[in-house]
């Protein structure tokens, strides 16, 4: 695996300039990595500032406060600091909890804007439901240039994500005010779930990770780039052509541990019932065909603190 995460310029697909480079070098990552960064993604930036603004309101409220922004319906909303623990998904079943708190937005919330997660604050609604639409469609140009670096038409994926239920994560990692626990971080190390993760993270505090198979090493921090890595089920699309990484959220260095960090990852999400199954021509599978819906839950179970 490939040491450094690249940083991509996406521009020239999105202009149809040299749409060609572009596929290949997000191929060539996800081979290799399966992180990258990119740049000239067209995302208004007064649409990631609002957002930020919002969020850092937010997360400044007591947590009784806080906890009102929530729908239990839809497993949406406000969950608590400290509350899971994403190792756990890589089965290492006695790693301690993430130092972070959440507000988990999903696509109905964005639809419905009477859904009880925003609890009647139409400032927060608002900024989040812009973000969310503003990855919504950045993750179709992406989708687009993997559907070309496969050899599929640039529409294959909408077949499967055309009724996406897509979850926008906000996270808040507030200062440190006591050591960790032994194997605590910010964030564990995981891979994702699904097709791919856009993330926006506040350039405050290094955090993100990769594991590049030897060591731990810090993505690249790019003012106003997006960082992308794919999915497990993009790595079982790809029949593990394509890799879905460790990464983990680090915890500051003792001189930082005043230092809060916010990120906002969309993790684009097949359909529910979407059948995931190889798209390789040249090998047996090595995966079993499985929904979308049904490997979600199972990452999601393995979340949850005993």
């Amino acid at each position: 695996m490939s040491r450094a995460v690249p940083v991509i310029d996406i521009e020239p697909f999105r202009n149809g300039t040299d749409p060609d480079s572009v596929v290949a070098a997000v191929d060539q990552s996800c081979r290799n990595t399966g992180f990258l960064v990119i740049t000239g993604h067209g995302i208004d930036p007064t649409v990631t500032e609002e957002a930020m603004v919002r969020i850092q309101r937010f997360f400044d409220q007591p947590t009784s406060t806080k906890a009102a922004f929530h729908d239990e319906n839809r497993e949406s909303g406000y969950y608590q600091f400290a509350n899971m623990a994403l190792a756990r998904s890589n089965d290492d079943h006695n790693a301690p909890p993430d130092l972070r708190e959440e507000l988990r937005v999903r696509r109905l919330d964005v639809i419905d804007w009477r859904s009880p997660l925003w609890n009647g604050d139409d400032q927060l609604r608002d900024a989040i439901s812009a973000y969310y639409a503003a990855m919504d469609e950045l993750a179709d140009t992406v989708m687009e240039i993997f559907a070309l670096a496969l050899g599929r038409p640039a529409g294959f994926f909408r077949q499967f994500t055309n009724r996406h239920d897509s979850q926008l994560g906000i996270y808040h990692y507030p200062p440190m005010t006591e050591p960790p626990l032994p194997g605590q971080l910010r964030g564990g190390a995981h891979t994702d779930f699904g097709s791919l993760t856009l993330l926006h993270g506040n350039p405050s505090v290094h955090g993100l990770q990769v594991w590049t198979g030897e060591e731990w090493e810090y993505a690249p921090v790019v003012d106003g780039s997006i960082v992308i890595n794919i999915g497990d089920l993009m790595q079982r699309w790809t029949n593990d052509q394509w890799n879905s990484t460790l990464h983990r959220v680090a915890n500051p260095v003792e001189g930082d541990w005043d230092k809060a960090r916010y990120s906002l990852a969309f993790f684009h999400q097949p359909h529910h019932d979407a059948v995931i199954s190889s798209l390789d021509m040249t090998q047996d599978a090595k995966y079993p065909a499985i929904t979308s819906g049904e490997h979600f839950q199972r990452k999601l179970d393995a979340l949850a603190l005993a």
